[in-house]
């Protein structure tokens, strides 16, 4: 071989080198690395008159798809988004994979088009979760996209906290404002404001406080109370679950579920709680059940119905005064693991609830085959039901249901009176809300007072 063509060949290695180095090899998209570059060339090239939007997203339900069917389906799903990502951009854009289950996007807008991010954050929401057709499944992710914009002349945003480049600063408020997408529900997208950084330096704050919070128990469970409507005798208390923290005061679980769920420590939490709720529980009257929701999560845990036996046992605490919740979130996402974790608990003795029903997609498919023993219907039905018909006529349907199948039904979010007789005119059995009580902390010597005074 000549001098000449071992040089063009080197020059082609290495060129092929550079390539690699900044392109994903799953999917061909530029990698990370390359997506900063591009924004950055973006920005130099673009005119006065002009915007760059940056993307992040993130694909929700990716991980059940890899612990389920594998990493090599996993990987065809990526490649799937990928394509998808890119039949959305088409040339008005960079899509790029910046790692793991997350992409991005840059695009270039005229800074008075708020319309062009706005209809590709939308399609991007609304086509990613089209069901993937991979050998002989139907496998569906959805995402959560956040979106920052960034112009050298008029809306220029500034630095954050040690942040120079403009490269760092936007695409840590794209990341900000996916963040809030995925912990408002995911499915979704949000474009990033200044007020979400606030936000976001608190949650970081719970993020790294959270697990010794568990470990001390500061996170405590308070009880409201559940009231049989018919006799108005209170027949049992759901754990509502507080965080009494040391400088912030007592936050709602809102604000940490999810957090416990992202970093892990649900399980711990879960148990620290109904370790406590069944301590309280044991002084309190031997009719009064305890009632426990369970995150969707949990149930990927084969443990679980362990872990519980190993709480009650150690508490010495009747199973049959246990109730679990559910969510109808975790029976359409995770049928199978749900089915099996709630036979195993129910073989304890433990009785189980269909949480917030009428909110999700569950039927009577999944009625059937959880075997359950009540289905909570969700306050959002129950506070306006006499304003508005539609929710009236499902709550009804909903107790109707529920008498057909032998399920008791439970109505959350009672405030007024008039409520409380329309459900009681219904036929509904038990039901929870201001009207009867707020979440307190509740001992035992507590819970007979209640008991007593709502006797009187």
């Amino acid at each position: 071989m000549d001098l000449r063509a071992e040089m063009q060949q080197r020059r082609v290695a290495e060129g092929e080198a550079q390539r690699l180095a900044r392109h994903d090899a799953l999917t061909g998209l530029p990698n990370r690395r390359r997506f900063l570059e591009e924004f950055d060339d973006r920005v130099r090239e673009s005119s006065g008159n002009e915007r760059c939007a940056m993307f992040v997203l993130d694909l929700d339900h990716f991980k059940p798809v890899n612990d389920l069917y594998g990493h090599r389906l996993g990987d065809e799903v990526l490649r799937v988004v990928a394509q998808r990502l890119s039949e959305i951009v088409k040339d008005t854009g960079v899509v790029a994979r910046l790692g793991g289950d997350e992409f991005g996007i840059i695009l270039i807008a005229a800074s008075d088009d708020d319309e062009l991010p706005l209809r590709v954050a939308r399609r991007i929401v609304h086509e990613i979760p089209t069901p993937i057709k991979l050998a002989a499944l139907s496998l569906e992710v959805g995402c959560s996209v956040g979106v920052a914009m960034y112009a050298k002349q008029g809306d220029r945003v500034g630095p954050l906290r040690g942040e120079h480049s403009p490269v760092e600063t936007v695409l840590r408020q794209a990341d900000m404002a996916m963040y809030r997408a995925k912990t408002e529900g995911r499915g979704a997208y949000r474009f990033f404001d200044h007020k979400m950084d606030e936000r976001l330096q608190q949650r970081v704050r719970l993020e790294r406080e959270i697990k010794r919070a568990v470990e001390r128990q500061e996170i405590i469970p308070y009880y409201q109370p559940l009231v049989d409507l018919r006799t108005k005798e209170t027949v049992g208390y759901e754990l509502r679950a507080r965080w009494k923290h040391p400088n912030l005061g007592v936050i709602e679980p809102d604000a940490f579920i999810s957090i416990a769920e992202d970093t892990g420590v649900i399980g711990a939490l879960t148990d620290s709680l109904l370790t406590q709720g069944v301590k309280d529980a044991k002084a309190w009257p031997a009719h009064i059940y305890l009632s426990v929701n369970l995150s969707p999560r949990q149930f990927a845990d084969p443990l679980l119905a362990q872990r519980v036996l190993a709480i009650l046992t150690e508490a010495g605490f009747p199973a049959k005064r246990l109730e679990i919740e559910i969510t109808e979130t975790a029976v359409v996402q995770r049928l199978d693991e749900a089915k099996a974790t709630l036979q195993s608990l129910r073989n304890l003795g433990v009785r189980i609830a269909l949480d917030d029903f009428g909110t999700g997609y569950s039927g009577l498919h999944h009625l059937r085959e959880l075997q359950l023993d009540t289905i909570k219907i969700d306050q959002s039905f129950v506070t306006d039901m006499l304003k508005d018909a539609d929710d009236e006529k499902l709550v009804e349907a909903i107790v109707g249901l529920g008498h057909v199948l032998g399920l008791r039904t439970t109505a959350e979010g009672i405030e007024t009176r008039d409520v409380l007789d329309k459900l009681i005119s219904l036929g509904c059995d038990t039901g929870q809300g201001f009207l009867f009580g707020r979440p307190e902390p509740m001992t035992g010597a507590a819970v007979t007072e209640e008991l007593t005074a709502r006797r009187a």
